[in-house]
């Protein structure tokens, strides 16, 4: 039985862009101080490394693999055209982090020595029981080996691969103990194909990010990883369909496409009771992006992170994160929790709009994260520092994961628009919003008046970032 026919967007659309950012560096290897599960990096200082100056010039958005190939392979970088975007990186210095230290940054649960013989509630703060969805276009054909060398490298545990194809029933069973990893190539008729989608280097790079982070913050949860053909909006659509048809979940969504009034048309997608939907809020500085913009979807922002093992971590915003105010979608009711900046006088307006960000997690590729890439052709993966508000879409979607798993072991039903608990059940009561979140108060994405973060919701980092155990525990309790 397939999903309910979805119309066609009126107006031409613009392909979706995906969200990620990567500094212009090959990384060393990482240390195997974590591979023996202990997350020991938790202590220490996060890895630094230097950028040559000729790849300052570089812009991180979109930089793939090959391209910093590339600039190493010719040692130097042609004059920058009037047009070219601007470079990502002042510095020449950078640091990059690992899943343990960002699990102590952002007050995650320190990982079990082992994934075997957990209680119950421990297994569910794994994310046990739960799915992530991740929507993606075109393929990454190495993203299983790669998942298991991070896996190896890090002391995560490993994950079982578990197909999906034309013949696979749906919906999905429920998920078996310990993570699996399914791949599902989206056909034109929103159901899975037998045919993978051509490779393109820049979504492999997305899908890499989304996929070891994903696993990284929800360890025993089930991924599954939904390639469409293309990054047309119709064709990434049909793959957040066939998600949802799959079961209940978590639906992660990494990329954006410029708002418009098409965006009715797809609408219905995303207000299936069973799933929670977060995306990225966009990398393009101040402005809203579909689909982090519809009301049913959780908009992640961007920071800058500032963490040394055993201190508290301190974060700004990301200077290209997107934040603003949509031009189409009216403010939905969670918001009228929190003054939205934007509204006149302090007051609201007479047709008060969405307002982008609603959460934050670091995106800047200068304070990165860990992943690792192999592309086609190459003898071995290499380590890069990745970014982007793509970077904390798969991380939020990993926290709602084990929200609900833990709300599975009291006896409560999933979350689904985890904005109204968030807005109105945390951030409406002084005490709950100083434990759950990091207030994120210095730094903009433009030089609007809208465009600054400041006490309390902002455009730019929403509520803030997580302090997860104290979030978790007010989620579950919801």
């Amino acid at each position: 039985m397939a999903a309910a026919a979805v119309s066609p967007p009126t107006a031409a659309v613009a392909d979706a862009r995906a969200a990620f950012h990567l500094a212009p560096v090959l990384l060393d290897e990482p240390p195997d101080i974590d591979a023996d599960g202990l997350g020991t990096s938790a202590y220490l200082a996060p890895h630094a490394q230097s950028i040559g100056s000729a790849s300052l010039e570089l812009d991180t958005a979109g930089l793939t693999p090959q391209a910093i190939a590339l600039q190493l392979k010719a040692g130097g970088r042609a004059p920058r055209q009037p047009t070219e975007p601007r470079p990502s990186l002042s510095a020449t210095t950078i640091v990059v982090y690992t899943p343990a230290q960002i699990r102590a940054a952002y007050e995650m649960p320190a990982l079990p020595s082992a994934a075997t013989g957990l209680s119950a509630a421990q297994a569910a703060g794994l994310g046990s029981g739960q799915t992530i969805y991740l929507v993606d276009a075109f393929d990454n054909p190495n993203v299983a080996a790669d998942l298991a060398t991070f896996n190896a490298t890090f002391g995560l545990p490993g994950c079982t691969i578990a197909p999906i194809t034309p013949t696979t029933k749906l919906p999905l069973a429920a998920p078996a103990a310990g993570c699996t990893l399914s791949v599902a190539y989206v056909g034109s008729n929103a159901l899975p194909s037998a045919s993978p989608p051509s490779y393109d280097a820049g979504w492999a790079t997305e899908i890499a990010i989304d996929v070891q982070w994903a696993h990284a913050t929800a360890p025993l949860a089930r991924i599954v990883l939904l390639e469409a053909q293309g990054a047309g909006v119709a064709q990434l659509a049909d793959a957040v369909k066939l998600a949802a048809w799959m079961g209940p979940g978590v639906v992660s969504m990494s990329f954006g496409a410029s708002e418009g009034p098409w965006m009715s048309s797809y609408e219905s997608l995303f207000t299936s009771a069973r799933n929670a939907f977060v995306a990225s809020a966009g990398d393009s500085g101040a402005g809203v992006c579909w689909p982090s913009v519809l009301p049913s979807v959780l908009a992640v922002g961007g920071t800058t992170l500032a963490y040394t093992g055993g201190a508290s971590r301190s974060e700004t915003v990301w200077s290209r994160t997107g934040g603003g105010l949509s031009a189409f979608e009216a403010e939905p009711k969670y918001q009228k929790a929190v003054l939205v900046p934007g509204d006149p006088n302090g007051a609201r307006s007479a047709r008060a709009m969405r307002g982008v960000a609603d959460v934050a997690f670091n995106a800047d590729p200068s304070s990165g994260q860990y992943i690792v890439v192999t592309t086609p052709g190459a003898a071995t993966a290499g380590w890069y520092s990745a970014g982007g508000t793509s970077l904390g879409a798969p991380q939020w979607a990993g926290m709602l994961a084990i929200a609900s798993a833990l709300r599975n072991l009291a006896g409560k039903t999933p979350l689904s628009v985890a904005q109204a608990p968030l807005y109105e059940d945390i951030a409406a009561v002084k005490g709950l919003y100083e434990g759950a979140f990091l207030d994120v108060t210095v730094g903009s994405d433009g030089s609007c008046a809208i465009c600054r973060a400041g006490p309390g919701y902002d455009l730019p980092t929403g509520l803030g970032t997580p302090n997860t155990t104290d979030l978790l525990g007010l989620l579950a309790a919801y």
